[in-house]
């Protein structure tokens, strides 16, 4: 009996002595004798065998359930992270968006006044102290104006509204800013309006 079980897989030795315990058991003696006298117990073997496989397959079912489980929520919290950060930049580019008509028009407002009477230049005051103020609010906010006047153009910062021929600028150069661009951080709010030469 030795000689067999050192020639047997664990399980195989540990089935073997499972049964051989049940041989001795039963009353039979002799290891090498019919199995056919054990079969009760062997059958019960059996049936034990089977439902402790079957509940090591649930467990090892179970245990690569709960790491994809974890694994899916560990995604779902980047995943959500990420989109809540995407929502609040865009809310925010909104809000400051509505601002622009704004500036410009209080821009627009100080530019259109002209003239020495008291009452031009009080008001002028006014209107440039506000457009001053309103444009601190949104540099506080992380808003910058794209610098366009002579520089070269470029389509992701500047849109080209007019095309001028002249020598006296260089190649793409921006000559004229029709309506000033704003960014927050690496997102465009609005281009600039240019007028581009050559």
């Amino acid at each position: 009996m030795e000689v067999l079980l050192s020639a047997m897989s664990k399980e195989q030795k540990k089935k073997a002595e499972i049964i051989e315990d049940e041989v001795t058991i039963s009353g039979n003696t002799d290891p090498e004798s019919d199995l056919e006298t054990t079969s009760v117990p062997k059958e019960e073997y059996d049936k034990l065998d089977a439902m402790f496989q079957e509940l090591n397959t649930k467990c090892d079912g179970y245990f690569d359930k709960i790491q994809r489980n974890a694994a899916e929520f560990d995604n779902y919290k980047k995943r959500t992270a990420k989109e809540k950060e995407a929502l609040y930049s865009e809310a925010f580019a909104d809000a400051v968006e509505a601002f622009l008509p704004v500036v410009d028009n209080l821009e627009r407002a100080v530019s259109a006044i002209t003239g020495e009477s008291n009452e031009l230049k009080t008001l002028r005051e006014g209107v440039d102290m506000v457009c001053k103020q309103l444009k601190e609010v949104i540099q506080k906010l992380g808003v910058e104006e794209i610098e366009a006047q002579g520089m070269t153009f470029d389509p992701q910062f500047h849109n080209a509204v007019m095309h001028l021929e002249d020598e006296a600028f260089g190649e793409n150069e921006v000559v004229e800013v029709l309506q000033k661009g704003y960014k927050l951080k690496d997102k465009v709010l609005r281009h600039s309006m240019v007028k581009v030469a050559n």
